[in-house]
């Protein structure tokens, strides 16, 4: 399926947001947006219009749309929200059980996550290969759940952490430092056991298994930003 030039704007505003060049609290204006990105003004009004629905975005009355200011709060309660709904893709997979197909896709994850890991040391590629596979993992099983909302929900609220600070942009020396290769390691066993559980069938394991997973790193983030005073 081609992408249209609204996806194309859709993405690349979005990008944008989240890497600081649109700053929360600026005013997004529709003509200087589209004489930036070459278009017509309608692609950039569609944009707009799905990026507030994705709450990256405010919109005013007579003002428009304004990148939307993110506290800590709305981090911490935006990791609660994925933890409850990510524990549901869980329980939800575990129930209907993995046919031999998906279960070939978590069983491949985990063995690149072990070669990842394997020995001592981490080097950026590693990191960047850890980066990749923990996102696969997490939306393979939103893909696996076979629930069609769980998705775009979640890419919302994956999106918070950096808009709020950009230091917990995954490649910043602040997000570095927070999560270690222990840490890293830590939610590889995780994700060991969670497939375990999906793999049984056991439902109310695999969610809560994700929930902790998820307010692990809740946590871990929570107390990196209070000892850096932010």
């Amino acid at each position: 399926m081609s992408v249209t030039v609204t996806e194309n704007v859709i993405a690349e505003i979005r990008e944008r947001i989240l890497a600081g060049q649109y700053s929360p609290g600026s005013h997004l204006h529709e003509a200087v947006m589209a004489t930036d990105l070459d278009v017509s003004r309608t692609p950039i009004r569609d944009a707009l219009r799905v990026l507030a629905n994705e709450k990256l975005l405010v919109y005013y009355p007579n003002r428009g749309y304004i990148v939307r200011n993110v506290d800590l709060k709305d981090v911490l309660d935006a990791y609660d929200v994925r933890g409850t709904l990510e524990g549901l893709a869980c329980r939800l997979v575990a129930e209907r059980g993995l046919d031999d197909e998906k279960k070939a896709i978590f069983v491949g994850i985990i063995e690149r996550g072990d070669k990842i890991f394997r020995g001592s040391r981490w080097t950026a590629e590693q990191r960047s290969q850890w980066r990749a596979l923990n996102t696969e993992f997490h939306f393979a099983l939103l893909g696996a759940s076979e629930n069609r909302h769980l998705d775009p929900i979640m890419r919302q609220i994956r999106f918070f952490p950096r808009i709020f600070d950009s230091r917990l942009s995954p490649d910043s020396e602040f997000f570095q430092k927070v999560h270690t290769r222990e840490q890293r390691l830590r939610s590889h066993h995780d994700h060991i056991h969670i497939v375990e559980a999906l793999v049984r069938r056991e439902g109310a394991r695999a969610e809560a298994l994700m929930r902790e997973h998820v307010y692990a790193n809740r946590e871990l983030l929570r107390q990196g930003l209070e000892h850096a005073d932010v």
